[in-house]
């Protein structure tokens, strides 16, 4: 019987059961998993991804390896980048594993990705996917499901393998009103009836008088939420992957 080591992290958090869960997996050179194999997994995990390291050459190991294949799954599909997913990957492989390199590299479906040593944090580039104002078809459409009553006050479109429809809304709304919108996931669901569509960001400016602080008082630079229900993430508690449009 295959056995595999797995992992549960909270990326973007100092404490557990807090930021962003996702699992990780790691699946040695030879041996290792189908693709059938990874989703089924995914799917039983349910997490908005795990996260599958690979070895790329025999005699590699976890622990002193530099680069890696990395691939990510959602409860339904693979997808083409998801930042908490990989620094997870990062923490387990330099905190968990031990690896002594200052930096690791991953071959992904989006390019070559490095986590860096940064002092006790660990930083990771993500590529850049630039927001347009040529916005795909029902987008008047999925902006009215996704924020209701609110009027946005821009909307843009980030192409590519990565899409993804960026709405920001009034610098007056507040962090209440904004935690509060409730997206008609059903409706959206009927708009766009395939995996792979893009997902929907809500933003809105950080500001001080609308309660958008931090536990010190200090404003953020912005809020944000991420909903994909085309691909198995009705909302991700906090994702990385947008703030690279």
């Amino acid at each position: 019987m295959k056995t595999f080591e797995l992992y549960f992290v909270d990326a973007f958090a100092s404490k557990p059961f807090t930021g962003n869960p996702a699992a990780v997996c790691l699946v040695e050179y030879e041996g290792g998993l189908s693709e059938d194999e990874k989703q089924k997994i995914a799917t039983e995990m349910n997490q908005a991804e795990t996260a599958f390291i690979q070895l790329l050459n025999p005699g590699d190991t976890f622990e002193k390896a530099s680069e890696f294949k990395l691939q990510w799954f959602t409860p339904v599909m693979e997808v083409n980048l998801c930042g908490h997913a990989t620094l997870a990957s990062s923490a387990t492989l330099l905190r968990v594993k031990g690896n002594n390199n200052d930096s690791i590299k991953f071959q992904t479906r989006s390019g070559r990705l490095v986590a860096k040593k940064k002092g006790d944090c660990i930083a990771i580039n993500l590529p850049i996917n630039r927001c347009n104002s040529e916005l795909p078809q029902d987008t008047d459409e999925i902006v009215q499901l996704a924020v209701g009553a609110h009027k946005p006050i821009d909307v843009q479109f980030a192409p590519g393998a990565n899409s993804e429809i960026l709405i920001r809304l009034p610098d007056d709304v507040s962090r209440t009103e904004f935690e509060a919108i409730c997206p008609d996931m059903h409706g959206l669901l009927q708009v766009y009836n395939f995996k792979g569509a893009p997902g929907v960001i809500l933003t809105v400016k950080g500001n001080k008088d609308t309660g958008a602080v931090d536990e010190g008082g200090r404003p953020f630079d912005f809020l944000s939420r991420y909903f994909d229900p085309w691909n198995g993430i009705p909302e991700d508690p906090v994702t990385g992957k947008n703030i690279n449009c």
